[in-house]
């Protein structure tokens, strides 16, 4: 019966994990070629007139000019936070609530399979497919790296030392050219390991907590409903604790405090030493990471938190009247 219960999570979920998976894999690709279109250093002038926002940004704008900071900043785009939402959402609100819809709880809980087994087995297939789908973003980032050059522009000269001075002064000899250099030699695609596993943490509690809806209401597309203003809340919380100094506390009560993508690559690069540290080292304390944890441990307290949330909906499912099928 668990092989059947199995086997029936995946076909439902089969085609909306390919669509995401496929989307996310191209999104990341493409993004890394976007990104070896531009010569960054160009747009130094131009991020002057943006330094009033940097403090919605999670690293400084010059981060931003680096070809890992850039990159890095796909983690933040709308498309692969939303390919991970729509996984999340959806697997979570069909634990219950969906099945409630469907008017099939009832034919599975008449079989030998419990409760708690029924959450668990759900739970395990919308775990594996997040930890693919974010693998699938790591993977377009690793080709997309390997796959692309970037032009630079180099200039001849000779260091010409002034009388009576220690300045070398450059002096350009013969015309500018361009070489192509793979984008291998600038960034490293270990990088974004961690951001990676910081968007499965992400993921998961987003899915805990669609779970435990699901398994407190009964219909799906009110579960769906209340998730969605439960993030756009949570994000409206986050953006105004950056904007207002008296409501900076708010921080503190978000869980999108904890989803730091960017500023887990500009910390692996300042501290490769402490890249996989549960807490922030004393030395890496900076206004450039102003968190108490380190980059692995901003995504274990999210795993945690999702845990905990996930353990009250198997509470409260196995202790809940089921309402008769409509």
């Amino acid at each position: 019966m668990n092989r059947l219960l199995i086997k029936k999570c995946l076909h439902e979920s089969s085609l909306l994990f390919a669509a995401c998976a496929l989307m996310i894999f191209v999104f990341c690709w493409t993004r890394v070629w976007i990104v070896c279109q531009f010569d960054l250093q160009k747009f130094q002038p131009l991020l002057e007139q943006f330094r009033r926002f940097e403090k919605f940004a999670p690293v400084p704008l010059e981060q931003l000019l680096t070809y890992p900071g850039s990159i890095g900043m796909s983690f933040s785009e709308p498309v692969l936070i939303l390919c991970i939402l729509v996984w999340s959402i959806s697997r979570g609100s069909d634990v219950v609530s969906g099945e409630l819809g469907r008017g099939t709880l009832e034919m599975l809980l008449s079989r030998p399979v419990g409760r708690l087994r029924l959450v668990a087995i759900h739970s395990i297939v919308c775990v594996i497919g997040l930890a693919l789908l974010c693998a699938c973003a790591w993977m377009g980032l690793y080709f997309g790296i390997h796959s692309n050059s970037v032009n630079e522009t180099i200039s001849p000269s000779i260091q010409f030392r002034l009388p009576m001075l220690p300045i070398d002064v450059p002096i350009p000899i013969g015309n500018t050219t361009e070489i192509s250099t793979p984008l291998v030699k600038f960034v490293d695609p270990g990088l974004f390991v961690l951001p990676c596993i910081n968007l499965f943490a992400f993921g998961f509690f987003i899915f805990a907590f669609s779970t435990l809806l699901s398994c407190i209401d009964r219909y799906r597309w009110r579960t769906i409903g209340v998730v969605i203003g439960f993030y756009v809340v949570q994000l409206l919380m986050f953006l105004l604790s950056k904007t207002i100094a008296s409501l900076r506390f708010i921080e503190n009560v978000t869980f999108l405090s904890c989803y730091q993508p960017d500023a887990i690559v500009h910390f692996v690069q300042k501290h490769p030493q402490s890249a996989w540290s549960i807490v922030a080292p004393g030395s890496s304390k900076s206004l450039t990471w102003p968190h108490l944890l380190g980059p692995l441990g901003l995504s274990m307290l999210l795993i945690v938190g999702g845990s905990v949330v996930l353990a009250f909906a198997m509470l409260h499912f196995r202790r809940r009247d089921l309402p008769a099928p409509l």
